[in-house]
């Protein structure tokens, strides 16, 4: 639990060096980059994800190749890779246990991460994540300077 709790001060600390970078984003142009945004999930394995949650599932990739976010309740962490061709792995190591309402898309959420993810997309203010051809989650862009 200690290591967990320093992971993710750690984790904190980054992404808010990461979130302080300012860029100019047209109307219409919205681009986020896959560090320094937090990907809200709207889309898991084709389901569009609805917005009655105490906390909106959601991930943030930092710039030391973890990622880390919240299932919906319970807070999660992990790593990743990428590299230029946008090739990406996925490794879910771990989450909070806490038991709550709407544990559905929780536990749906979590077996995403697990499955092996080989790439990534970004279309303007979305992050796609596939396993092979077939999309597994869907997300949508906030700027981490603009989260509350």
């Amino acid at each position: 639990m200690r290591q967990y709790i320093i992971t993710m001060v750690a984790a904190t600390l980054i992404l808010t060096g990461c979130g302080c970078k300012t860029s100019k984003r047209s109307v219409g142009d919205e681009h986020y980059p896959l560090v320094g945004t937090q990907w809200n999930l709207v889309k898991l394995d084709g389901k569009e994800i609805g917005a009655d949650f105490a906390l909106r599932p959601f991930l943030t990739f930092d710039t030391v190749g973890g990622v880390q976010g919240n299932l919906g309740c319970n807070s999660f962490f992990g790593e990743y890779s990428v590299n230029k061709k946008h090739k990406m792995t996925l490794g879910f190591q771990g989450a909070t246990k806490r038991l709550c309402q709407q544990m559905e898309v929780e536990r749906a959420f979590m077996k995403a991460l697990k499955r092996e993810i080989t790439r990534y997309e970004i279309q303007g203010e979305e992050l796609i994540l596939y396993a092979g051809d077939d999309e597994v989650m869907r997300f949508t862009g906030v700027d981490l300077g603009k989260v509350e």
